[in-house]
């Protein structure tokens, strides 16, 4: 298998918690500078292209490696690791369906932690949806509740069954092949955002309150 390259402008070990709080910032700032109704579309259109390209990476490496794009390529392909302990969720496995149940977020619990519930909860309504889209897939995504919008936990339905030893298997057979590190995502998630506001100011406040609350973390 081939694994994917990166370049990184962030050279400090990041996690889950620097992530969502990224975002969370993001979201606020574009609000702030935008107003609500125009930094809503702005949210939504720099988080619909950010999760697009993360599953058009994960369907051109499954392609680029003969196989399927069914969900359980999709699924083998995810590209992060969240620390021991940090979420907790489960997976429902049904005749003709696949639902992830998450009963505990490491993204969510920062934004509460960083008062930025508001503004993550955009990132919960798009990303998992685009992410699916840009893998192109044979399934199709349903996401029914998440913790953010005061549901009391996060329910996501693949219309498409799996099995689940198989599904096990490949997971153990690839390892964390295709885990790509959180300074990755973030980068690539700010370029997302110049593609759109085609304006550095935004990012360049973003940067400079995360790295004031980075003191705390």
């Amino acid at each position: 298998m081939t694994q994917p390259e990166y370049d990184c402008v962030f050279y400090f070990f990041m996690e889950i918690r620097d992530h969502a709080l990224i975002y969370g910032l993001l979201a606020k700032k574009i609000i702030e500078h935008s107003g609500k109704e125009n930094g809503e579309k702005l949210i939504e259109e720099i988080t619909n292209l950010y999760g697009n390209k993360r599953g058009q990476r994960m369907a051109a490496l499954s392609t680029e490696n003969h196989e399927e794009k069914d969900l359980e390529t999709f699924m083998v392909h995810g590209e992060w690791k969240g620390r021991e302990g940090e979420n907790k969720s489960e997976m429902v496995y049904g005749s003709d369906s696949t639902s992830s149940l998450v009963f505990k977020c490491a993204w969510y619990d920062t934004w509460v932690r960083y008062g930025l519930k508001q503004y993550g909860s955009y990132y919960c309504r798009y990303i998992d949806k685009a992410i699916c889209k840009g893998f192109a897939g044979s399934f199709d995504l349903e996401v029914k509740e998440t913790i953010s919008s005061g549901d009391g936990r996060c329910n996501f339905i693949w219309n498409e069954a799996v099995d689940e030893e198989e599904l096990r298997r490949l997971k153990s057979e690839a390892e964390d092949m295709w885990i790509l590190p959180f300074e990755f995502h973030v980068e690539e998630l700010f370029e997302c955002a110049m593609k759109i506001l085609k304006d550095k100011t935004i990012i360049e406040e973003v940067i400079e309150e995360y790295h004031k609350m980075g003191e705390e973390k």
